[in-house]
């Protein structure tokens, strides 16, 4: 039905408001309407608050407006009681409620509910339809969706870039960081930086923490939470007195290393977390022989174990900040999901510095430009794997 969809949109609009404060629960909206007139609405606003339903019903409830034979819009299948849950059922709502037919684009892909709060509901009588608006909502929720399925975080790998493919400036000797970084401008910057303050964590390789000693932090006058600085370090040379050691109680900051280095570098351990960084062992077996690392190790420190470990954390984002060494660990074997790469206008054309073209990426075929967006002079280009 038209009207359906109208409502939907609604919806989608809805939780798209949650993004960044829900995860690891979805980004969920939902639109309550009786007699074609909107009466409630509501989405999940905080991880472990009430979830969109109860919210739209409470809505109601204020507007003095009675849910009875009303149809709920909602784009995530309302969830059901089962073990260890900590948040009521929103399915019992709905129906002590009243509410006659529920509309759901997509059915929750988290084993404990898969169908079962569909079906609690069908059993109480209420109509229920399943599918309106399928599509935008797998994509709104497409990093919820892979760690329920595949238990690690959707991975954004992100870099800034001359027109001619080189990832540094040449800052005429200048030793300073940030002159060396300032190949994207002001409005790319902010965006990247809304991007730090959705995601769980942020990753780059210790020689970027040597060559540039970045913070990694959303430094937005409106961020309201950080994510975890990573740092990939398979011989434990992140320095104690680095930008991500010496704030670490604006933010978190956790070491992905190798078991050897921890064994050769006890000291070192021990320090680092006396300064409250986390040390995490990646480590992959050895491979004999002279065949070539696997694909996603870096210098020993095994990026789809870290991965691993990430989704057993419930982590929803990662955003991968490295250099090319890092960059290609996650793109070779198609570990990233998203690209997000901003061209400037400049060309370095300077042999001296890194390149890490788009223009092979696309010619790779691992990934396929899916949007592009004008930020005030330069260019950002979306990607998804293939």
């Amino acid at each position: 039905m038209q009207n359906d969809m109208q409502y939907m949109r609604r919806a989608l609009d809805e939780a798209v408001r949650g993004v960044g404060a829900v995860e690891p629960n979805p980004p969920v909206g939902a639109v309550l309407v009786r007699d074609g007139e909107v009466i409630g609405l509501g989405h999940h606003q905080q991880f472990g608050g009430p979830h969109a339903e109860r919210r739209a019903l409470a809505d109601a409830a204020d507007l003095g407006n009675d849910p009875a034979a009303g149809t709920l819009y909602v784009t995530l299948e309302p969830c059901c009681g089962f073990a260890g849950k900590k948040t009521p059922p929103c399915t019992e709502a709905i129906i002590e409620a009243g509410v006659s037919r529920v509309v759901v684009a997509i059915e929750d892909p988290d084993p404990n509910v898969a169908g079962r709060g569909c079906e609690q509901l069908r059993q109480a009588g209420v109509d229920v339809q399943v599918g309106c608006g399928e599509t935008d909502a797998r994509e709104l929720m497409r990093a919820y969706i892979k760690l329920r399925t595949q238990r690690r975080p959707w991975v954004i790998a992100k870099w800034a870039q001359t027109a001619d493919g080189y990832v540094a400036l040449d800052s005429q000797g200048a030793s300073d960081s940030e002159l060396r970084q300032w190949i994207s401008n002001e409005a790319s910057r902010r965006h990247a930086h809304t991007w730090r303050g959705i995601v769980d964590g942020v990753l780059v390789g210790v020689g970027t923490v040597l060559a540039d000693n970045p913070i990694l932090t959303d430094r937005r006058h409106e961020a309201t939470r950080q994510p975890t600085r990573v740092i990939l370090d398979a011989t434990l040379r992140t320095p104690l007195d680095c930008r991500l050691v010496t704030s670490i109680g604006e933010a978190r900051t956790l070491v992905a290393t190798t078991r050897q280095a921890c064994r050769d570098r006890p000291a070192t351990v021990d320090r680092l977390r006396s300064a409250g960084v986390e040390i995490l062992d990646v480590t992959r077996k050895p491979v004999g022989g002279s065949r070539p690392e696997p694909a996603g190790l870096v210098e020993g420190v095994d990026v789809q174990s870290l991965l691993d470990a990430l989704g057993e954390r419930n982590w929803t984002r990662l955003l991968v900040e490295g250099g090319p060494t890092v960059l290609r660990s996650f793109l070779d074997p198609r570990l990233a999901d998203e690209l997000h790469v901003y061209v400037g206008p400049h060309e370095a054309d300077d042999p001296r510095q890194p390149r890490f073209d788009l223009a092979d990426v696309l010619k790779a075929g691992r990934y396929v430009e899916t949007a592009a967006e004008d930020l005030e002079g330069d260019t950002l280009f979306i990607l998804r794997k293939t």
